[in-house]
């Protein structure tokens, strides 16, 4: 019995060892195949185009003693904004509040620097304006100044759809990220290969450019400069290269 006992032992341990040694034969082999040889670059892409969207941010600023009375000031007059920019096609869904403030302001003394104890309060009623032609950005700042707006806190251009332009500066980015790993693969004399991994970096869209607008003595509109938005793309793609010869 004890005999049959030690042979099924030495038996198991036996058959442990062949498992272990089929296990680490594979691993072992796997250690023998060289690595995949890539390059990774970047490559980088942009296309411009003209601005078919604007975006303007104007509204009404008053002050008084009477905090109802700034108040409602700036709401009358905002109210006289909005009527004279629809009246020039602007639709009702392109014109939304983005502001409305009411602070009090203390007066100091310029000698002392000790408050007088006069006090005014400031109302602000500001408005984000779509205007979806842009030539006629310009006549809506006039129209709104001329209807009591008094306040301009900025001016961007877009485009509505980049789809267009972003798909010139991906293929821009694909020859540039082509150009640079041929370049790296020749100066290490290695052969390009294909294409192992792309990934797409996201840029934001189109970038807007400053604006430029004057509102002059009246006469004629504001005088507005649209420029061109770029779109940019930025994508990082694996090569696989290969020794030359091989």
């Amino acid at each position: 019995m004890m005999k049959r006992s030690i042979g099924r032992t030495t038996g198991g341990l036996i058959l442990l060892l062949v498992a272990l040694l089929a296990l680490a034969l594979p691993a072992a082999a796997q250690d023998d195949v060289p690595a995949a040889r890539t390059i990774t670059v970047n490559g980088f892409g942009q296309a411009a185009g003209a601005p078919d969207i604007a975006y303007l941010y104007i509204g009404v600023d008053a002050t008084n003693e009477n905090p109802t009375e700034a108040f409602n000031q700036v709401n009358a007059q905002i109210d006289n904004v909005r009527e004279a920019v629809m009246a020039l096609g602007i639709g009702a869904e392109d014109i939304q509040t983005n502001t409305i403030n009411l602070w009090v302001q203390d007066t100091f003394d310029p000698a002392s620097g000790s408050p007088t104890g006069a006090r005014t309060y400031r109302a602000q009623n500001m408005l984000t304006i779509t205007v979806r032609d842009v030539q006629q950005v310009g006549e809506v700042i006039t129209a709104a100044i001329n209807a009591g707006a008094n306040s301009i806190n900025g001016l961007n251009f877009g485009i509505a759809n980049v789809s267009t332009l972003s798909n010139e500066a991906r293929l821009s980015a694909i020859y540039d990220a082509r150009a640079r790993a041929e370049q790296i693969a020749q100066a290490l004399g290695a052969t390009l290969g294909e294409v192992v991994r792309v990934e797409e970096v996201d840029t934001g869209g189109a970038i807007p450019q400053a604006a430029m607008y004057g509102m002059g003595g009246g006469a004629g509109d504001a005088s507005v400069s649209e420029g061109q938005l770029a779109v940019s793309v930025k994508l990082i793609v694996t090569y696989a290269i290969s020794a030359a010869g091989s």
